[in-house]
This record gives structure tokens, C-alpha cells and sequence, in this order.
């Protein structure tokens, strides 16, 4: 009876931890974009940003990347953005992060005033998140973001 309880506890708090280490780095991002969207409205409104957006807009170094997928609303009133990078094994991480953290501060200090002012709280509350070779980045509401953000988290499962 004592091996079994202490069987048990192991098993408890060990599956916790080896849960988090297992992360997938050979999942595709539009398949991660399409896991995110499907939390999304309007994600088939999204189109993706040319390298050159990603050059001069985000000041991306785009070496640091595998693969990297940025959708932008090119129309309307509402605005959703998400960004999925996918790092070189080799990239510098610290790198990569400042770029795009300093992507967000540029796009909240750079409002565009053709969306409705409400829609700038979604640029002001987006954080970049980290898991494995792999960021995540997205401009939504707070119930939007929440739920793309498990659904990037699942999507490396």
C-alpha cells in the first residue's frame, strides 16, 4: 500500500513536468495559424505580410527565422493581427524577442486611425510568447487572445 501511494504522488508530480518539455518543433505554422484562427472572427478576413513588411515595418532580421507568418487585416473597421515565428536552431532568442516587442510598441504608439479607437486596447494588452523554437504574438481582444494563445500552446502538443 505504501509503494502504491508513493507511485502515485511520483506520478503526480512528475506528469506535470514532463508535459511541459514535450514540445513539438516540426508543426508547420500555417497549421499553428490555422489552430489560432479557428478562435479567431474574421480570420479568414486575414492576409499574410510580405517579407518586406517584416523587413521594414517590423525591422525583422528574417535570417532568425525557419519559417514566420504574419496576418494583417488589409480592410475594415476591426483590427486582428497574429504573427507565428518559427526560430533557426541556432537563432538568437533575445534577438528575435526585442524585435518583435519592439514590433508591438510600434504598432500601439503607430495607431492607425481608421479603425475604431477601441480596437487600439488590442495592440496595448498583445505580449509575445515564447514556446520552444516557436513565438507567438496576437492582437485581439483579451477573450480572443486567451483563447488563441491556448490554442498555440496546444497546437505544439
Amino acid at each position: 500500500m505504501k509503494r502504491l501511494l508513493v507511485l502515485c504522488l511520483a506520478v503526480f508530480l512528475l506528469f506535470p513536468l514532463t508535459a511541459c518539455q514535450r514540445i513539438r518543433d516540426d508543426v508547420p505554422v500555417q497549421i499553428i495559424a490555422d489552430a489560432v484562427g479557428s478562435k479567431i472572427e474574421g480570420y479568414a478576413n486575414l492576409s499574410a505580410a510580405s517579407d518586406d513588411y517584416l523587413r521594414y515595418c517590423m525591422k525583422s532580421d528574417l535570417t532568425l527565422y525557419e519559417e514566420h507568418l504574419l496576418l494583417c487585416p488589409f480592410a475594415g473597421q476591426v483590427y486582428n493581427e497574429i504573427g507565428i515565428f518559427k526560430l533557426m536552431p541556432d537563432a538568437d532568442r533575445a534577438q528575435a524577442l526585442s524585435e518583435l516587442q519592439g514590433y508591438l510598441a510600434f504598432r500601439t504608439a503607430n495607431w492607425d486611425m481608421r479603425y475604431k479607437a477601441d480596437e487600439c486596447a488590442k495592440a496595448e494588452h498583445a505580449r509575445v510568447l515564447v514556446c520552444g523554437r516557436y513565438c507567438f504574438f496576437a492582437i485581439l481582444s483579451d477573450a480572443e487572445r486567451a483563447a488563441a494563445e491556448k490554442a498555440f500552446a496546444a497546437a505544439l502538443q
